[in-house]
């Protein structure tokens, strides 16, 4: 099928469904490959970037005790960050001070992330997204100097001078500005039904990097006797990061697109409160750092599909739809964040496992990741149509009359032209990408029942490969926000979504790691059913989804 229209793709296709491996071409795109913005710039990017933050998981902890146990004993411990541990800072006053210190610096991070990336995701929609890109790996530039520097010169400055680095993170985005800017990119060349597997090639890149990047990371301070070896690497590859962003990477946005884009947010923002112009400027600024959370309001969104056509909603949905998306991912990520807090300390009193044994673990759950993304996904999608099919066929069996019957949402008259033969092949993506959603947060619900139930390594592990699919959703769900809502907002509703990241941060911890101290001495692994609680209600809540009638 080619669309003759004056859309922004052409989709080649010999029949109604879209297939995984169809190309997205630009229309009347006369640039050259290397000026021409695509998806693809983005994967050996996040190989690079999340190989070169794993570098520093060997390190970061292990520098930060180091720091503490010369501060408690100076003159027992002289200040040396080689790669082995002093055997006197091996103690629970040495472990108790750090912890301390790292969540004070999580705390200098997340708070003034909190207040900057919304404004920085609104920066992507008027300025473009590479200068959102570029702002970010600044940053990590500046905040890995400060913790070079500081280590250089410790015994001048003292610990609470890293937090300087951590607050430099905070105020540009850091790492959550970083993917909230990439993924808008992603998002301006991508065609809304390919949107979810790109994604998750995306974040299949970030785990692929994770997975190798400590090992990688590990053999360099081993080899060079210094942890600060590979804050140098860091510090240079970002350098690199930084002269790509500005030279090599075309940007995705228009000048046409970032005009539209301009004049609808001078509509939203352009609110009198009161007579004095500098207090509606302080007003704006506020308003600014939180409305990106305002986007995720019920709301229906296929008024503003009708009202303005060149920046159209891709799909309409239900009135709570987008409400619903934004409780998932909310729901989604405080699971994630509340398991990265608490199975180290799991593993290690239930399983006796030795930083070796965690690390394999970290690289059997990245490299299924890897996997799911890479290779399943894209085939669970090559077979939407037969998906569908079935999942039509079984919905009828208990509701025959519904009026949501889905063979009924989709149903389109034979002579409908182009624009509703799209409109239909969209709307049958929010059926199917729902769908995979619901079936993939149950099976992660019960994978993390079974993880309380191991009584082994060994079965731990094998859990761990199930649950690696509930990796799907993360993409699913970033996709079916970014087609329900206007082009327009993209970054925006990016910046909303690492607003809500930054606050999790703060909360999720206190929470789960509470809970975990009460739980340990009783029965451990029923912190593992509490965080099944979050995903068992993420896959009630789905069930609220879908387009509208």
């Amino acid at each position: 099928m080619e669309n003759n229209k004056p859309l922004r793709y052409v989709l080649l296709s010999n029949s109604d469904d879209i297939d995984v491996e169809q190309d997205i071409i630009p229309i009347s795109n006369k640039k050259p490959w290397y000026k021409t913005p695509s998806a693809y710039w983005l994967l050996p990017m996040f190989i690079v970037i999340s190989m070169t933050s794993g570098l520093s998981v060997a390190a970061g902890t292990q520098l930060y005790v180091t720091a503490v146990c010369h501060d408690l004993y100076p003159d027992k411990v002289p200040l040396s960050f080689n790669s082995t541990i002093n055997d006197a800072c091996v103690n629970a006053d040495v472990q108790a001070i750090t912890a301390r210190f790292l969540a004070k610096a999580n705390l200098f991070t997340a708070i003034p992330a909190i207040f900057v990336l919304g404004p920085l995701g609104t920066l992507s929609d008027r300025k473009g997204r590479k200068r959102t890109l570029l702002i970010s790996a600044v940053g990590t530039i500046l905040s890995t100097l400060n913790l070079i520097l500081v280590s250089k010169f410790y015994d001048k400055v003292g610990l609470n001078a890293y937090l300087t680095g951590s607050f430099i993170d905070g105020v540009t985005g850091g790492f959550y500005a970083l993917s909230e800017a990439s993924y808008a990119y992603a998002t301006d060349c991508t065609h809304p039904t390919r949107r979810s597997v790109m994604f998750g090639w995306i974040q299949g890149a970030m785990f692929a990097g994770f997975a190798v990047g400590p090992t990688i990371g590990g053999y360099v301070i081993k080899a060079t006797n210094n942890l600060l070896s590979v804050y140098y690497a860091t510090f240079v590859v970002y350098i690199l990061l930084s002269l790509f962003y500005l030279f090599i990477l075309p940007e995705s946005l228009s000048k046409e697109k970032l005009l539209i884009n301009l004049k609808r947010q001078k509509e939203l923002f352009s609110i009198s409160w009161t007579r004095l112009k500098w207090i509606d400027s302080f007003i704006g600024l506020t308003y600014s750092m939180f409305r990106p959370l305002l986007l995720f309001l019920p709301g229906d969104n296929s008024q503003q599909q009708q009202n303005n056509d060149n920046d159209k909603v891709p799909i309409s949905a239900t009135k709570y739809s987008f409400s619903l998306l934004a409780i998932l991912y909310t729901l989604l990520s405080a699971s994630i964040m509340a398991m990265s807090g608490i199975y180290v300390l799991y593993t290690s009193l239930v399983f006796k496992w030795t930083l070796i044994d965690q690390g394999y673990f970290v690289f059997l759950m990245s490299g299924t990741k890897v996997f799911v993304l890479y290779i399943l996904y894209p085939i669970i999608v090559k077979f939407k149509k037969q998906i569908l099919s079935f999942v039509s066929k079984f919905k009828s069996i208990f509701s025959k009359d519904r009026k949501d019957n889905i063979e009924e949402q989709t149903v389109i008259e034979e002579n409908d032209d182009n624009g509703k033969d799209d409109e239909r092949q969209l709307k049958k993506e929010l059926i199917f990408e729902v769908w995979i959603i619901r079936i993939v947060f149950l099976i992660d619900g019960l994978s993390h029942v079974a993880y309380g139930l191991a009584k082994s390594g060994s079965v731990f592990n094998g859990v761990t490969v199930v649950a690696a699919l509930g990796i799907i959703t993360t993409p699913a769900i970033k996709s079916l926000q970014t087609n329900l809502i206007s082009p327009s907002q993209i970054g925006q509703l990016l910046g909303g979504i690492s607003v809500i990241d930054s606050i999790l941060r703060i909360i999720i911890p206190l929470i789960f790691d509470n809970l975990y101290s009460i739980l340990v001495k009783t029965s451990p692994g029923s912190i593992w059913h509490c965080i099944s609680i979050l995903l068992f209600l993420a896959f009630f809540v789905s069930f609220g989804i879908g387009p509208s009638r």
